[in-house]
């Protein structure tokens, strides 16, 4: 699955209505981030923070910080 097709799923309510909806999208984007990431960048204020940085196709932007 592509970028776009993951944000236009994120960006549509009516995708998420049960827990299972749910499951299947973060199954998806994990499945796209396992091999289309630039980077994971460790915060350098708390090391218990990561950044995602997608590659050529996310245009190389940076999510928002993920708690691991």
């Amino acid at each position: 699955m592509r970028l776009k097709e993951l944000v236009k799923i994120a960006t549509d309510k009516t995708n998420f209505t049960t827990i299972e909806s749910y499951s299947d999208f973060c199954m998806s984007y994990l499945e796209y981030i396992k091999t289309n990431l630039q980077a994971v960048i460790v915060s350098q204020n708390e090391n218990n923070y990561r950044f995602f940085q997608y590659n050529e196709e996310g245009t190389f932007n940076v999510s928002r910080p993920i708690k691991y």
